[in-house]
């Protein structure tokens, strides 16, 4: 057994938590340069910084600058096993926000649906943009894993281009950047595709767009795990402005919408015509 197994069986930490951090060193494996580098940076972060002892977390620190690794798999299992203290305290009892009961969110008839839309168009570099909490990480990845696409989360890539660029990137240049050396198929997420009119080079772009008392109850949770994160800078307020500058934008994007589903929100259009 190794150490991703061990901890998935670990009752202190959620397993779909641990998968989805295992998901995410992998996508970290393949798209940065120096990975560790990447989680080093995390760990000056202050989100980790707020609720690691700073000897535990200055041992953590040492271990990851003295790790070698031989391949993707051997690099995912000593990074969880050097963390393991780390995402114990992190993400001990967190949920997955987005499939709890009762939820109307997005749905799996939605993925479903729109893998089979992705099928018929042959689109091959699908954005999913909707505000913050409206489940796109998650979704994304549960698209991505219908599809074999490749799944590119670009709040990873702020971090590697700031490791590669020794400098900080806007939305638009971070775009250019992943695009620049990613070849499709692949999924891109990110909150501000829409508002930065950033999706011109989509074949389908889907949009989550849940109820605002949906995402006030997903942003509730997390500020009751304490981990809010980008939450923290949107004003609940402008919620219902949000929605409507994203449902405008998303409006004006060329191409024919192919699903709608009102009660979680979720639309899709697609910027490619339908094979006959």
């Amino acid at each position: 057994m190794n150490n991703f197994e061990h901890n998935i069986q670990n009752d202190r930490v959620n397993k779909n938590i641990l998968s989805q951090k295992e998901i995410g060193l992998r996508e970290l494996f393949r798209n940065s340069k120096n990975p560790v580098e990447v989680i080093l940076q995390e760990m000056d972060s202050d989100k980790i910084k707020e609720f690691i002892d700073e000897s535990l977390l200055n041992d953590t620190k040492s271990k990851l600058s003295e790790l070698a690794f031989k391949d993707e798999d051997d690099f995912v299992s000593k990074i969880l096993e050097i963390g393991e203290p780390i995402w114990e305290i992190t993400q001990k009892d967190k949920k997955d926000l987005f499939k709890q009961p009762n939820r109307e969110m997005f749905t799996a008839e939605d993925v479903q649906e729109i893998v089979k839309n992705i099928q018929a168009t042959k689109a091959q570099k699908i954005y999913v943009v909707g505000n913050v909490g409206s489940g796109k990480s998650t979704f994304a990845r549960e698209l991505a894993g219908q599809t074999n696409f490749k799944n590119i989360d670009l709040d990873y890539f702020f971090q590697i281009y700031r490791q590669e660029k020794n400098e900080e990137a806007n939305l638009s240049e971070l775009l250019s950047f992943v695009l620049e050396r990613e070849k499709p198929p692949y999924i891109i997420n990110h909150a501000d595709l829409l508002s930065h009119n950033l999706s011109d080079k989509a074949d389908m772009v889907i949009l989550l767009n849940p109820k605002k008392e949906e995402q006030i109850k997903s942003r509730q949770i997390r500020q009751e795990n304490k981990t809010d994160g980008e939450w923290q800078h949107v004003n609940i307020d402008d919620y219902n402005k949000i929605s409507r500058d994203n449902l405008d934008n998303f409006d004006k994007i060329k191409g024919k919408i192919v699903y709608n589903n009102d009660k979680s929100g979720t639309l899709v259009k697609s910027l490619k015509p339908t094979e006959p």
